[in-house]
Parts: structure tokens; sequence; C-alpha cells
């Protein structure tokens, strides 16, 4: 592994912080404390908790129907949808019609209409799948229409989450950032996928090698072929991205899963939403079967939620978000754990990578040998 870092809280209280390695290939540039790196897919993470928040404030409820927040989304079928529905990514704007750009990806109004009117990959609600970049304008447009301020979801995660934990979490790095505390990606590219293959499924793979299928679509666009490293460039780093361009470090996304782990009351979650988080949405008509990745996934209000195909920690009411390349994040409140672990070189393990799994389960192994 080039560079990565382990963050877990237990019971409030930071149990492991580990970090090591490089900032980079070249390997001059340690890896430091306050090391921060793109963590793609666990930016979604951030945005569910952007959402929760909202909620518990009264701002939309998950139970609303998507048309009385956004009218403009309520079409092509997607108007039986609730709002958590389309947090759960079951509204089928995975792949969109638009070609996407930079300039494009950072304006949120054009991207607003752009999901808007987009016609659905698949009958919404029948299916879950991955929404790579989609689900960071839905949540961002959710909350937009229901802050009475009118934040975009980049302002609304600094103000509301980051700021008042002090933790290394952004959708769009300040202009005057200290770039020299960025681990740079090193990516894969599609041969890769092939000739080191892990736990990713073939049909996964080979919708990435056919511009014509929906995996290719939802997950190269902008970037054709150049894998998702790509995304790790400095023009990226400035612009709101809250499903895949999220800046952060393990404490800083430990710190906020550990809010959730510990109840909410730090950001003033409610009972309900709490449990709702915990009970996770009514599953997809159709099954747990993943339309992008091919593979059964379960999305929940933003987040994914163990089950039988993949349990990340021990009880069934946590929630977090893993990433393409090896980061997870999650939150536990049964076991009152908040994990976080990112890497800056991208493996390519769906999820359960071994160097991320082995500082999971070496954490599980010490709180049971404690009888926890």
């Amino acid at each position: 592994m080039v560079g990565g870092a382990c963050t877990i809280y237990w019971r409030g209280e930071c149990v492991v912080d580990l970090y090591g390695g490089w900032k980079d290939t070249a390997r001059d540039r340690p890896w430091t404390e306050d090391t921060v790196t793109l963590v793609f897919s666990v930016s979604k993470g951030l945005s569910a908790a952007a959402c929760a928040i909202a909620a518990s404030r009264g701002y939309f409820a998950y139970d609303d129907p998507i048309g009385a927040i956004w009218p403009e989304f309520a079409c092509h079928g997607k108007e039986v949808l609730s709002v958590g529905q389309v947090l759960s990514e079951q509204a089928g704007v995975a792949a969109l019609d638009e070609k996407l750009t930079r300039e494009k990806m950072a304006d949120h109004a054009l991207m607003a209409d752009a999901v808007a009117r987009q016609k659905p990959n698949w009958t919404p609600g029948e299916y879950a799948g991955n929404h790579p970049y989609s689900l960071g304008w839905l949540a961002c447009e959710l909350i937009h229409r229901c802050d009475p301020q009118g934040r975009h979801l980049d302002r609304f995660l600094a103000e509301e989450i980051a700021t008042p934990l002090d933790a290394d979490v952004w959708f769009g790095l300040p202009e005057d950032f200290d770039i020299d505390r960025i681990a740079r990606i090193d990516g894969f590219s599609l041969p890769d996928m092939v000739l080191h293959k892990q736990n990713m499924s073939w049909a996964l793979i080979a919708g990435m090698a056919m511009p014509w299928s929906l995996t290719f679509r939802a997950l190269n666009n902008p970037f054709f072929a150049s894998g998702p490293a790509a995304l790790d460039r400095p023009e990226w780093w400035h612009i709101e991205q809250g499903a895949a361009g999220g800046m952060a470090s393990a404490r800083g996304l430990a710190r906020v899963y550990n809010a959730f782990a510990t109840g909410g009351a730090k950001f003033g979650i409610t009972p309900d939403v709490m449990e709702q988080l915990q009970r996770g949405i009514t599953p997809p008509r159709k099954g747990l079967q993943d339309q992008v990745l091919h593979c059964p996934v379960r999305y929940s209000h933003g987040f994914e939620k163990p089950f039988d195909g993949w349990r990340f920690a021990r009880n069934e009411e946590a929630f977090g978000t893993f990433a393409v390349g090896g980061s997870l994040a999650y939150a536990d409140p049964v076991d009152e754990v908040a994990y976080a672990f990112v890497t800056n070189e991208m493996g390519t393990y769906k999820w359960d990578d071994p160097r991320e799994k082995d500082c999971r389960d070496a954490f599980y192994a010490c709180i049971e040998e404690r009888g926890a």
C-alpha cells in the first residue's frame, strides 16, 4: 500500500488512530496526521449525514413524496418515489444523458435540472443501483430547496458538520488549502480489474468494457475510460461533488460517524430519524441486486447497510458507505463504533479489501476479548 489511515471510536472514545506510508507513488512525502485524500463514494455518507440533519430539523421527511419537495423531478415515473427512496438510489438516474464536464458539474442549477429531467434507467422503486455522481446532486437539491438559508451541500457540510466537530471533511476544498496535505491517488485501469480480479463480478468488469451498457454510462461519464483516479486533479478538488468528490481524513470521517454512533445528539438527530437510519428503508420491490454494479447492495437513506452478502459491522443497525479502491466509513450505534479507513492506493476489491478488513477484524477481535 502506498499510504493510508484508520481511525476508530468506541463508546465515544478514539481507540485506534493509525496512519502511515506515503502521499504519492514517488514515496517522498510521508503520510502525516493531517493528510487528506479523495474518498470517492465514501462522500455519499457525508451527504447522507447532512440529509439526516435536515430531516431532523423538519426541512423534509424521508417519507415525503419527492414531488412535494422537488416538483420538477417528479416526472417519467419518478413521481411515485419518496424522498427516502430517492436517497436510497432507487430513482434510476444513475447514468445521465447529459454529457458531463467539469464546468457543468460545478454548476449546481444545471446539474439539478439535468437530474430532474432524466428518464430513469429502470422502473423507479423496482431496483436500486449505484448513482456514482448523481446522488450528490440529489442530496444537494433537497437541502437547497428546504434549508431556510438556501445553502448548497458544500456550505451545509462545512457549517453544520465539519466546523462544529473540527472534522477534516470537505465538498470542495478552499482555494487557499495547503495542497501538500493531499495524498494523491494511485488508481487502476480496466486491465487491472481483469488481471488482478478479486471480488468484483465479471458482469461489472464486462460492463466497464461496453460503452452502451448502463454500468459504463453510469461510471464513465465524464471520464470515459480514464479510470476513477481522473477525479484526483487540482481542477476537481475545489468543486462540490457530494457523491464522489469528497476530500477527507480518516480522523475527520470517524468524528462525523462518532456523532451518530453515540446517538446523534451533537447534530440534533431526532429519535425518529435515528430509528429510520438504524432500521433501514424498505428494499426495492425486486430485491437488492444493484443494476450498475451487478451485485447485491443494501442502500438506505444515502448510506449502505449490512446484509447477508456483506456484514461490515456486527449489527444490522449500522450504516455507512464503501468506496471504489478500498475506503470504508460507518457508524454502529448498537456497539457505539465509528470506523474510517482511507487509502490512496486503489485496490480492485468491491469491498473487504484485506488492507482495510484486517484493521476492522483486529478491532472487533480486541473488543470481543474484552467481552463486549
